[in-house]
């Protein structure tokens, strides 16, 4: 099978000759400009040849529209700081406003989206990495928690900045797409969590501003909800219209890669713990999550991948032996 096919037959449910696999990670020398981050993702493809390559740009791109500045220091593996955020108190969320999707970090993204496309073989699928428009507001505090006081203490300009950052970001999704991502990886960062907010406060602050970057993203086949952190929501967002959920599914407070195969109609993309297993020195312990997450999908509606982003550093031959485990699996699945 062709890298795309495998992907479109893993969505669905279909026969694949064996699970696809990939990993994505920060590179955070270089991720400041298109250029360098498409160079940088292409290197890495041509080494591992990973059957999708999910971009991953630096991830406050969301709120750069709206002053949100970090320091890089240009030293590899290295987190940049923040240097300047727009939010400082409740009433400068009223300063929020709709934004140009196409200028500034936004129109660097679509930019680097259109490259990438140009010049990966056409046979691999692309995923651009997009925030949840709650997840995006999070980005202009300094804090988590200061959002969620504004939330508290003056819901009504925390929900019209909600309703301008979705104005702004709809048409991106859908520019995105016309630059050839064949999806979006919507990531609700803290958000989606028990230790941020109840299930009834997502469904109240969250998921009708989700649906609506979803709906953007509409005909688009390879469309992922990325369910961040520990005590996760995944089953309260399980009939979210995408192709595949992705989730730290090895963490034992979120549901694993059996029990919501059970309970989603798409998809499941994870199965690898990008912290632990695969930092450990040699091989072993990751491959043997691989072989566990084998054993619980039966190679069915599985997409091999990290919980989330691998961290720099990430030993390569680790990648590879998950690699070849994956490319040494034979013919598995049935039809739906």
């Amino acid at each position: 099978m062709t890298a795309r096919e495998r992907v479109r037959a893993a969505l669905l449910g279909e026969p694949v000759d064996r699970p696809p696999v990939s990993f994505w990670g920060h590179i955070y020398e270089r991720e400041s400009t298109a250029e360098d981050l498409v160079g940088a993702t292409l290197e890495l493809q041509s080494r591992h040849r990973w059957d999708w390559v999910k971009l991953n740009p630096r991830k406050h791109y969301h709120a750069e529209p709206w002053g949100v500045r970090y320091r890089y220091t240009g030293v590899a593996a290295q987190k940049p700081t923040l240097e300047a955020w727009p939010v400082h108190r409740a009433e400068d969320w009223e300063r929020i406003t709709q934004e140009p999707h196409d200028r500034g970090g936004l129109g660097e993204q679509i930019q680097a989206v259109r490259l990438l496309r140009e010049r990966l073989d056409r046979d691999v699928p692309i995923i651009q990495t997009v925030f949840t428009p709650l997840a995006i507001l999070g980005e202009m505090v300094r804090e988590p928690d200061d959002l969620k006081a504004h939330m508290e203490s003056r819901p009504e300009l925390v929900r019209g900045a909600l309703e301008a950052v979705s104005r702004t970001f709809e048409p991106y999704v859908r520019e995105v797409l016309g630059a050839g991502a064949d999806g979006i990886y919507l990531a609700t960062v803290d958000w989606a969590s028990r230790d941020r907010l109840t299930p009834e406060e997502y469904r109240a602050w969250a998921r009708p501003y989700d649906l609506r970057l979803l709906a953007a993203a509409e005909g688009a086949w390879f469309n992922v909800l990325h369910v961040c952190k520990r005590r996760n929501l995944l089953l309260e967002l399980a009939d979210y219209p995408v192709g595949a959920f992705s989730w730290a599914a090895t963490d034992p407070t979120n549901p694993s890669l059996k029990e919501a195969l059970a309970r989603i109609k798409g998809a499941v993309m994870g199965g690898i713990s990008q912290e632990g297993a695969l930092q450990k020195p040699g091989a072993a312990e990751a491959v043997e999550e691989f072989r566990r997450g084998l054993e619980q999908t039966g190679g069915r509606r599985w997409l091999v991948a990290p919980g989330c982003s691998i961290p720099p550093g990430t030993p390569a031959g680790n990648l590879e032996a998950v690699r070849a485990a994956v490319h040494s699996s034979v013919r598995i699945g049935e039809p739906s």
